[in-house]
Order: structure tokens, then sequence, then C-alpha cells
């Protein structure tokens, strides 16, 4: 039984607009190619929100917001898909958060350019007006585009469970200083070799990443293996989650469905075996559609999906 029936959880991090081009053939270099150009809402704390929100969280996302043509679009998605913006200032004069990036014809990235400076508008004075209001959740989930002494102070002042996403390789030294005070770490092998120190071979590279970042305060880890699934550890229980059974239309965003199941499970009281069967079913359910989160996504979803899993003996 969930400690509630709708958790409070805030999550602090990035948004931003996604605008992508595919073309129809083969890319030219410095030619007009004719293609498809499409604009959705993305971000790691954006995509976390929404599949906490749709796993019956009530979620604040703390960012902030560009003076532009694209933050009536940003308010009315976030508000459509149950994410409350109220506390997410503008900034006047700045750009909203842009991640413009072109395809080639197959799908893969031929060229991107992400303008994400608006994450360093979030500063310690920033979190420090709001963390009455942020210690009021059951939870708090932090990203590493957020700037680093903000993740630090954020780790010293959170008095709640605090999970964090890497984000990406580059990213997640960001989280250095945050380590010691971490409920729950899900980077993937290359974020966790870089915050360990230590290179991951095998099932014996697992543990000693994973020693590692307990060491270093982190309570919970867990590390995406991509297909093979992710390696989970609490000291005492240490295991692999396999990726569960189905379609794979879409990997973007899977690892954020991970983290936001992985939450939602720690609110419910599961341990961190039953943590990583929740985050691993909510990806699998993400997996299944083409857009960022799925529309899908739910904890009755979830919960189905463990039990039909187990039912065909799949280990979860």
């Amino acid at each position: 039984m969930c400690m509630s029936a709708h958790p409070r959880i805030t999550v602090i991090g990035g948004i931003n607009v996604d605008i992508s081009g595919t073309a129809d053939t083969k890319m030219l270099l410095g030619d007009s190619n004719p293609g498809q150009v499409k604009t959705t809402m993305g971000g790691v704390g954006r995509n976390i929100a929404e599949c906490l929100s749709r796993l019956g969280a009530e979620v604040t996302l703390l960012t902030c917001l560009g003076d532009d043509s694209h933050t009536p679009a940003i308010r009315a998605h976030c508000a459509s898909v149950g994410i409350d913006l109220a506390d997410s200032p503008v900034v006047p004069g700045a750009r909203s958060n842009t991640y413009l990036c072109i395809n080639d014809v197959d799908g893969d990235v031929f060229a991107a350019v992400a303008d994400m400076g608006l994450c360093d508008r979030i500063t310690p004075a920033f979190a420090a007006e709001r963390i009455e209001r942020i210690n009021a959740s059951d939870l708090v989930v932090v990203d590493a585009n957020l700037p680093e002494d903000t993740l630090t102070w954020l780790g010293q002042y959170v008095r709640v469970p605090l999970a964090a996403d890497p984000v990406s390789v580059k990213k997640a030294e960001r989280l250095r200083g945050c380590l010691p005070y971490l409920t729950l770490l899900k980077p993937n092998r290359p974020e966790a070799e870089l915050l360990s120190g230590i290179a991951i071979r095998g099932t014996d590279g697992l543990r000693a990443a994973s020693a590692s970042l307990r060491e270093q305060g982190v309570k919970q880890v867990f590390i995406s293996l991509g297909a093979s699934g992710v390696y989970y550890d609490c000291g005492g229980i240490q295991g692999v989650q396999p990726c569960f059974p189905g379609a794979v239309l879409n990997t973007n965003g899977c690892g954020d469905a991970f983290l936001a199941g992985a939450c939602m499970a720690k609110l419910c009281g599961l341990d961190v075996r039953g943590q990583a069967a929740w985050g691993q079913a909510a990806s699998a359910i993400n997996a299944e559609s083409e857009l960022g989160v799925s529309p899908a996504l739910s904890l009755e979803a979830v919960r189905a999906r463990i039990k039909a899993s187990a039912s065909t003996g799949w280990p979860a």
C-alpha cells in the first residue's frame, strides 16, 4: 500500500522544447532537404515529472521558463499532463531551453544543438526561496542539468528522500557533492564508471562500482544495463532485474520512466528488488510508444505488467 493515494513529489530540473527534422532521403550537407519537422516537449526533469504524474503522484516541477513564444505551449502541455509549474518563474528576456536536431533518413541524429542555458538560473538562492515547499514533498527528484553547486546545496538541505538522474556522462560529475545525501541514484554503465571510478567488467565490476557509490553515501543504486536489465544494490540486497518482454518502438525516455517507477515503488514501501521491478515495468510500457512518455503508463499498467510476467515465470 502506498504511503498516500497521491504522493507529493517535487522534480527539480530541465524542461525543453524538442524540435526535430527527419529527412525523406539521404541528407545532403549544405542544402535544403525535404522531410518532416515536429515539435514536442522534452527534458529529463519534465519527462520524469510526466511519468510520475501518470503513475498517480501529485507533481510539482521546479524549473525556469523562457520569455518567448514557446512558454504558453509549455504551460499548456504541463497542465494537460498534471505537472504543476506554479512555482517556476519566467526569466525576463530569456530563451526557452531548446533541443534542435536533424535526423538522417534512417532516423539517426545527423547534427544537433542543445540550448539549455536556463538551467543555470536554478541556483542555490532559487532553491532556498522554495525549500519549505520542497521539503513538504514526500520525495524529491533532481536531474544533473542543474548547476553543481545547486545539486550540492539541495543534498544538504532537502529533508525527504532524494533521487537523482545523472542525465549524461558529461553532466554526471555535477552530482559528486550530492552523492552523500542521495536515497536513489540511477546511472547507466558509463555514468556509474565515472562516479565510482571503477571500470565495470562483468558482475564483479558492477558490485565494485555499486559498492563505491554506496561508500560515497548513496543508499540505493540502480545501474542501467540497457537490454540486459538493471543492477540493483541496497547493501544487503543485490541482483539484476531483467527487462520485461514487449515491443520496443522507442528507447528515449525509458530511463526516465524507470526512475519514476522506482520512486513510486519506494513510496509504496517496496524494497530495492521491488523498486527495480516497478522501474523495469514502467520502462517496458514506455518503450512500446513512439512518444517520449507513453500515454499508456499508469500504476495499474505497471502492476498488471509485473503480474502477467510473473505468471509466465519471468523474473520480477
